[in-house]
């Protein structure tokens, strides 16, 4: 979704940038960033490297979707105030393209909505039935930064779950 604040999170995740150290610029296709955690997967330590793909929410980039969902393991999609209002219709469609075609379950998708304190009602985006197996996590960058690497790591633990059935 166009300036949701999927750089913003992406960032903030890879810890490459503070949350009040964030500048608005537009992501041209994609931007990949490297994380490493040590997560507790089937009562197993690991350590796991994970590839965030930061990819523009423009539509002039929909013809690189093809390569942005090849071997997809699971999906973030991020929505914020400023585009609740065409959140459901835009959510709705990237759902389907990189999660139901990529036969992904509701276990590897999550949403986030990218809000600040006073807007953290998840109400607000008015989701289709297609989002009632979906986490949805409201996410506060600038207070609730610790809260989000916790949903991260617990998002990347049912992916890896999922994988291993």
């Amino acid at each position: 979704m166009f300036q949701s604040g999927k750089t913003a999170v992406a960032n903030f995740l890879s810890e490459s940038s503070a949350a009040d150290d964030v500048i608005s610029r537009p992501t041209q296709g994609v931007r990949i960033v490297e994380i490493q955690l040590s997560l507790n997967v089937n009562d197993k330590q690991c350590k796991v490297d994970v590839e965030l793909w930061d990819c523009s929410g423009d539509h002039k980039f929909e013809s690189c979707w093809p390569a942005f969902r090849a071997g997809v393991h699971g999906v973030i999609l991020v929505c914020s105030p400023n585009t609740v209002n065409v959140a459901a219709r835009e959510m709705e469609l990237l759902y389907n393209y990189f999660v139901s075609q990529a036969k992904l379950s509701a276990k590897q998708c999550v949403v986030l909505y990218n809000c600040s304190e006073d807007q953290d009602d998840l109400d607000v985006l008015n989701l289709s039935p297609t989002f009632s197996k979906v986490s949805q996590v409201a996410v506060n960058l600038k207070t609730g930064g610790n809260r989000l690497k916790i949903d991260f790591s617990n998002y990347i633990t049912s992916v890896l779950q999922s994988l291993n059935k």
